[in-house]
Formats: structure tokens, C-alpha cells, sequence
């Protein structure tokens, strides 16, 4: 009896130490709610995340707007600053060639030019183109209140043999502007074009263009030939040939003033296209990192992607 007592005594003892040890009594249900809200509170902590570092401004990268700029300034250095150095020395040479071309045309022309001006100036004499004029409108007969009256008209014997009706020339110095007017009268009546009152660009032009107003007043012309284009003195078409040559030397500058602009304009253009392809072939980094879940853990990953 004792012994079964002293068994029933033990297995109280424990029972109440059992109740003691657990204040709960969970069930199963109990127990997967307990380990779903651990598992929230886990992921409030530790999310999936990831997001990538990447270096937008590769220290090589150059600037397509500043390569353009350069070249449109100066050719060729758009290509120097993207280091494409066989492109910068043929730009800067066609510049050159061009820009050459330009200055060695227009002083071939402008001293042309002035050549045949000091010829004009020595050969063809607006004292007698005046008399010719003034000549016309004796022969016309209707003119009597604007020629000078024939008492004042010289006849001369011309060097190529022909006849010059010239105005006395101590009379026609003496009166030069009332002659001129008066004879301006008549130029417009009788001929297409107004001689320049200044020795103006048009006004060589014009002496040697048009041989039927101007052509009797050359040292080699006379008043009693009637010239045309086909029909000019020898000092015309020498002065002529002058003349086209001088405006050969500023079309040839020209070409070279086009060609420097293209240049300028095609440079420009170029630099930018290969500044972007310097750019695209440039070695491009790009940090990541990725915090991800795998098989129950969160993992710190760090990658590196390399783009050319």
C-alpha cells in the first residue's frame, strides 16, 4: 500500500511540473499560425530587393554636341577631340586646300584686275567718248541746242587711220559739266546705257561690253565704224581677254570659299557620328546588387556587367 501510494504521489509531481514548464497548450493549429507570424515579421526585416549602381559618365565618354561645335569652327578638330586623328588630317587639309585656293585666287584676280583698269584708263578716254557722243548728235541734225557748235569740233585723223570728230579740248575743259549735261540728254536717246560718273566696277565693265556705245572711244577705234561684239579693236579684245581672266581668278575663289563651307558643314556633321562611335566603343561597367530568397534564406548578391 505504501508503494502505490508512494507511486501515485511521483506521478502528481510530474504532472504539475509538465503544467508548470508549458502555461499554453497549443494544438497544431496553434503552432502554424506561431510560425506564420515569425515568418512576417521576417520578411518586415528583410525584403526581396534589388537595384543596380550604374556609372552613367564612363570617364572616356565624350561629348557629341562639343565634337560638333569644334568642327563646325574649326574642321576636323571635332574628329581630334574623338581621337579619329586620320579623319582630323583630312579635314584640316581640305580646309587648306580650300582656304589656298580662295586667297591665291582673289589676289590673282585683284591684280588682274588692276591691270586692266591702269589699260582702260591709258587706251580709252572718256574725253573722247563725250565727242563721239556729242559727234552722233551733229549727225543726227536734231540735236542743235545740246551739241557743241561745229566751230568747236576738231576733225583728227585716228591711228588706225580713221577719223576722230573731237571737241576742242581747251573748250570742253572749260565747260565740261555743261557739255556733259547736255550730252547726257543725248546718250539716253541715242544708246542703252548711262556711262558711271565714277570708275566704278560697272563703269569697266560697261567700256569694254558693249563696243556699239563705247567701242569708238579706244586710242585704236575712229567715229565712222560702227562696232559690234565681232567687230572690236584689237585693244578691246585685249582688255576683254583681261577681263575674263581676272573674273576666271574670282570664280576659282569662289569655288574655294564653297568648298571651305562644306567642309565646315560636312565636318560637323562627321564629328558627331564619330563621336558616337567613339562613345559606343567604350568599355561600360555596371554594378548590382540583388537581395533575393533562396531555399528559405535571403541572400546579398553582387554582380558586375561589362557592355562595349
Amino acid at each position: 500500500m505504501s508503494r502505490i501510494s508512494s507511486y501515485a504521489i511521483f506521478f502528481l509531481f510530474c504532472f504539475s511540473m509538465m503544467h508548470a514548464q508549458t502555461p499554453f497548450n497549443w494544438g497544431n493549429d496553434e503552432l502554424l499560425a506561431r510560425r506564420l507570424e515569425l515568418r512576417n515579421q521576417a520578411m518586415s526585416k528583410t525584403q526581396d530587393t534589388s537595384y543596380s549602381y550604374v556609372e552613367s559618365e564612363v570617364p572616356n565618354q565624350k561629348s557629341v554636341g562639343k565634337a560638333v561645335l569644334f568642327s563646325a569652327l574649326i574642321p576636323g578638330s571635332g574628329q581630334f577631340y574623338a581621337k579619329s586623328y586620320i579623319k582630323t588630317a583630312v579635314f584640316l587639309a581640305i580646309e587648306v586646300s580650300a582656304l589656298a585656293v580662295n586667297i591665291s585666287n582673289t589676289q590673282k584676280g585683284d591684280d588682274k584686275d588692276l591691270e586692266f583698269r591702269q589699260y582702260a584708263d591709258a587706251n580709252w578716254d572718256e574725253y573722247r567718248y563725250w565727242s563721239y557722243v556729242n559727234w552722233v548728235g551733229l549727225d543726227k541734225g536734231i540735236y542743235t541746242d545740246l551739241v557743241v557748235p561745229e566751230n568747236y569740233v576738231e576733225m583728227v585723223t585716228a591711228p588706225n587711220g580713221g577719223t576722230w570728230y573731237l571737241i576742242n579740248e581747251q573748250y570742253f575743259n572749260a565747260n565740261r559739266d555743261e557739255i556733259i549735261s547736255n550730252l547726257r540728254e543725248i546718250e539716253g536717246n541715242e544708246f542703252s546705257h548711262r556711262l558711271p560718273s565714277t570708275k566704278t566696277q560697272q563703269y569697266y565693265e560697261m567700256i569694254g561690253k558693249y563696243p556699239g556705245q563705247f567701242g569708238n572711244a579706244w586710242n585704236d577705234a575712229s567715229f565712222d565704224i560702227d562696232y559690234r561684239p565681232e567687230n572690236v579693236t584689237p585693244s578691246v579684245n585685249f582688255y576683254m581677254d583681261m577681263r575674263d581672266q581676272a573674273n576666271r581668278y574670282y570664280d576659282m575663289a569662289q569655288y574655294g570659299l564653297m568648298a571651305v563651307l562644306i567642309n565646315h558643314v560636312v565636318s560637323a556633321i562627321d564629328a558627331g557620328f564619330t563621336t558616337r562611335n567613339y562613345n559606343r566603343r567604350q568599355v561600360q561597367m555596371e554594378m548590382s546588387y540583388n537581395n533575393i530568397r533562396y531555399k528559405g534564406d535571403y541572400l546579398n548578391m553582387f554582380g558586375v556587367n561589362v557592355k562595349w
